[in-house]
């Protein structure tokens, strides 16, 4: 069993979209999530409705995957007002350019919002109430 188990970092991805796009966002997710921990150049992704911000970064990183985009954005919600640290990609955020995506992103409703995957971390027991429903992602 691996010793270092009370962080972890958790990417649950929309197991209904293609591999390659959720690759691409769970690169983005891990590197944003850190960078709320440190010091790093990244882009801020807002979003005016939600109030919520993605940046697209010891501990263990899970992959989980979900059934949806409303399982995502639910558990996102639930775990923002929990005040665990989260991330988010969706869909606005592929585009022409980093501006057209942020414009995107921010003028979306967030019913509008596709969730392609999002990202919690920190302390491993406060979010086994959010990623006990969820199994690990498996390819195929």
């Amino acid at each position: 069993m691996f010793e270092d188990n009370e962080k972890k970092l958790y990417i649950i991805v929309n197991r209904m979209l293609d591999p390659a796009l959720l690759l691409n966002a769970t690169a983005h997710l891990a590197a944003g999530i850190m960078r709320k921990e440190s010091d790093a150049l990244f882009h801020d992704y807002p979003n005016d409705e939600s109030g919520l911000s993605a940046y697209l970064s010891h501990y263990p990183v899970v992959i989980l995957q979900s059934k949806n985009s409303s399982q995502l954005k639910s558990t996102l919600i639930k775990c923002r007002e929990a005040e665990i640290n989260v991330n988010f990609f969706t869909t606005t955020m592929l585009g022409p350019s980093t501006e057209a995506q942020i414009q995107a992103t921010k003028e979306a409703s967030i019913d509008a919002l596709e969730f392609v995957a999002i990202a919690l971390y920190g302390d491993t027991e406060t979010m086994l109430p959010y990623t006990k429903k969820f199994s690990l992602f498996r390819q195929g």
